[in-house]
């Protein structure tokens, strides 16, 4: 099958707070709906976006602040559902290389006990990744995908942008 029709045959995946703040636990929304700057920046580069799951709605719901997030996250179900959500994320990047879609990368959410990358949330917010991260990781990996995983921030779309643009560029 051609894919090659008007479409840009690239994509990133993106968390799924970045584009529905809605998803964030309560009294942390940083912005009334979606992080514009960085969905208008990808549409302009021709960047088509990839919502990955809330693994934090999805496991413990959307009323979870008085949860200790990463712990619920640990456990022996919470982990084999996190397994699952990462390997139906790990077969979309497939299916869209082997039709020749460039997957440039994915952008966690630094921060997240979930979808932090260089930096979340365990009893206090530091350095590691979040929980789905670990496992999303992992799944590239046992699948042999090379694809980049960078955390962002919500109130810094540029550099994130910045970072899709290296991408773009590396994908030539």
């Amino acid at each position: 099958m051609d894919f090659r029709d008007c479409r840009s045959m690239k994509v990133t995946l993106v968390p799924h707070c970045a584009l529905n703040q809605n998803a964030r636990l309560a009294a942390c929304a940083e912005l009334p709906c979606a992080v514009a700057e960085l969905v208008q920046g990808l549409m302009d580069r021709g960047i088509g976006v990839v919502q990955m799951p809330c693994p934090e709605l999805m496991l413990i719901g959307l009323d979870r602040e008085h949860v200790q997030i990463r712990s619920a996250l640990e456990s022996r179900p919470a982990r084999a559902a996190l397994r699952q959500m990462a390997r139906d994320l790990v077969y979309q990047v497939v299916e869209y290389q082997k039709c020749g879609v460039k997957v440039l990368g994915v952008l966690g959410k630094n921060g997240s006990p979930s979808c932090g990358v260089e930096m979340t949330w365990r009893a206090e917010y530091g350095p590691g990744s979040g929980a789905f991260i670990e496992e999303l990781q992992a799944d590239l990996k046992d699948q042999g995908v090379n694809v980049p995983v960078v955390g962002m921030v919500d109130g810094q779309p540029q550099a994130a942008l910045d970072v899709v643009d290296g991408w773009l560029q590396a994908a030539g």
